[in-house]
């Protein structure tokens, strides 16, 4: 392992309060340097490299990814999402439990870790189901995938309908030191129809799924948590009323944290008028009101993380020979024929978002709405911490896992030539400010944009 000096770089770390111009050293997979630039003589073989003005900050953690494998090659593979996620700038990520088959056993937890071994890249940190199969009837055996090496306990994508099996999984979760995240939505008012009942389902003559599917599930279970010590977790949390629940549980003294989606933030119901079913996803792109309510709890700190929800699929999956044009290249016909919307109602859930996360994330910063700090308490910091890793940031001795960006660089987000295996996203053609430079895990160099940002 080669040692590797990154020069005069804007070193960005709240954890101890550091912001300034310094160079890095690294060795033996850690950091064993940090000082003042031109305080460290080159050595002998060591790769020297100059960062002049970029942002170096402890590595991104993504607590939220769907990586397709086992299940669904066609989709996406560990191998595949790993490179997407260091070309997105991140070291780690949490891969959710709906594979095929479900992560509800020790078995497929090694596959999952096992494959990831062999990739190289960002570190993979399984996500084990809550339930046997994704039912919600059988609880998995926690301590065993504790053991095993997950890192979180989830059904999402499947609500835990049960209070029993809920109560059950927030205690049992806590038992082995591990926090239980909820995708929260009562199907019995969202019917899973992946599009808010608002102004564009009406247009498209489409059943949406109204914001208090979400908030009515939540305010169930944060009820049931009153009176237990466990950490829950909120995942891709969507609506104004979501977020005021949470502020209220905290002051109640609830422990609950929650993330919000880079789709969430940037982007609202109407999307779906362009996108169609590349805009279908679980929770649905909401009213402008709450992407608004969603900006302020970023910066207000309600919010505690930005996580992508990284969904994956194929063309086929999403229906898209049953619409008139590919997607994004013109509005949807309105409404549409009753065979579409058969066709948008069996289409899959969910955007990629590996590659786009930073870009999006980084207009919040261009818009004066977050620090840099913010950015890496939302993308790095609160998200280790949410998954129990080992204390980093950039000081003497943490690992040497580092994301650098640069803040000014502006990019086209181009599908075509992404990493990820499948190319559903509803950014394609936007242009971004701020890009992933070097992505270093353990030491090494597993994602290098230099060039790119030289062009």
């Amino acid at each position: 392992m080669k040692t590797l000096f990154l020069r005069a770089a804007r070193v960005i770390d709240p954890s101890h309060a550091y912001d300034a111009v310094a160079d890095v050293k690294l060795a033996e997979g850690r950091i064993t340097a940090l000082t003042p630039p031109g305080a460290i003589a080159e050595e002998p073989g060591a790769l020297e490299l100059r960062v002049d003005g970029l942002w170096l900050m402890p590595g991104f953690c993504d607590p939220h990814v769907h990586l397709r494998d086992p299940g669904w090659p066609q989709k996406e593979t560990i191998v595949d999402g790993l490179r997407a996620a260091a070309a997105g700038g991140f070291t780690a990520v949490a891969a959710m439990a709906n594979t095929r088959p479900v992560n509800d056993s020790p078995e497929v937890t090694r596959y999952m870790l096992e494959r990831a071994k062999e990739a190289g890249g960002p570190k993979l940190y399984p996500v084990s189901a809550v339930s046997r199969g994704l039912e919600g009837k059988e609880a998995v055996d926690f301590a065993a995938m504790a053991a095993a090496g997950v890192r979180m306990f989830s059904d999402d994508g499947m609500p835990i309908d049960d209070p029993r099996l809920f109560v059950r999984a927030l205690d049992e979760a806590r038992a082995v030191g591990l926090a239980l995240s909820l995708h929260e939505e009562d199907r019995a008012l969202s019917f899973g129809r992946g599009v808010n009942q608002g102004e564009a389902a009406l247009r498209l003559g489409l059943n949406g799924a109204p914001p208090s599917a979400e908030s009515q599930r939540l305010a169930r279970d944060l009820s049931l948590a009153r009176g237990h010590e466990g950490w829950l977790h909120v995942a891709h949390v969507s609506t104004a009323e979501s977020l005021a629940l949470i502020r209220d549980a905290r002051q109640r003294g609830i422990s609950v944290t929650c993330e919000v989606t880079p789709h969430h933030f940037s982007l609202d119901e109407s999307e779906v008028l362009r996108w169609g079913s590349y805009a279908k996803m679980s929770p649905p792109l909401r009213a402008s009101g709450d992407v608004e309510a969603l900006l302020t709890g970023l910066v207000d700190g309600t919010i505690d993380m930005i996580a992508t929800d990284h969904a994956p699929h194929d063309d086929v999956s999403k229906e898209l020979s049953s619409f008139d044009a590919p997607p994004g290249q013109r509005a949807l016909a309105q409404p549409l024929a009753e065979l579409q919307v058969a066709a948008f109602e069996r289409a899959a859930n969910g955007v990629t978002g590996l590659e786009t996360a930073v870009g999006l994330a980084m207009a919040l910063f261009h818009r004066g709405l977050i620090t840099p700090a913010r950015l890496v308490d939302l993308m790095a910091l609160n998200p280790a911490r949410l998954l129990g890793l080992e204390p980093g940031g950039i000081r003497v001795g943490a690992p040497a896992d580092i994301t650098v960006i640069d803040p000014e660089r502006s990019w086209r987000v181009d599908a075509d030539r992404m990493l990820s295996r499948s190319r559903n996203t509803p950014f394609a053609g936007r242009v971004l400010k701020g890009k992933v430079v070097l992505t270093i895990v353990s030491g090494e160099i597993v994602f290098d944009g230099r060039q790119e940002v030289a062009q």
